[in-house]
């Protein structure tokens, strides 16, 4: 006779698609994590950036003849908080130093940011172009 115990768990395909099932997610989930993080990431950059743009602007308004530098120093910018993640570089731009300058950020090989660089080309009057990698 058989005794009318029942019997509890689960069974071995049951735990089979449920690790199937996780995987899919993670598969998914990992890599637009991977992408948010880099976008949040950037977006600290283009802070720093729009920051030290108006830094120019004010640096700009206040030499004679109107000119933009790209000596850091000579701005009023501070960038304590980024610093950890990002390096930046004042260039003259394509339109010469006196109108226009261009200001990259590149991450931090140390930090998360390693192989990120955002860069800024602001020329006097225009709209800033932007790019990133």
């Amino acid at each position: 006779m058989r005794s009318m115990r029942s019997e509890k768990g689960f069974t071995l395909m049951e735990l089979m698609v449920v690790i199937v099932i996780v995987a899919i997610l993670a598969a998914v989930a990992v890599p637009l994590y991977i992408n948010y993080v880099k976008d949040a990431q950037r977006t600290e950059a283009k802070g720093a950036i729009g920051a030290i743009v108006t830094a120019e602007q004010v640096f700009y308004q206040k030499s004679n003849p109107p000119t933009y530098t790209d000596d850091s120093t000579k701005i009023n910018v501070d960038l304590s908080d980024v610093k950890g993640n990002w390096t930046f570089t004042l260039s003259p731009g394509t339109a010469g130093l006196g109108t226009s300058f261009k200001v990259v950020a590149d991450g931090v090989p140390t930090a998360g940011t390693k192989g990120l660089q955002v860069t800024c080309e602001y020329e006097r009057g225009k709209e800033p172009k932007w790019e990133e990698k």
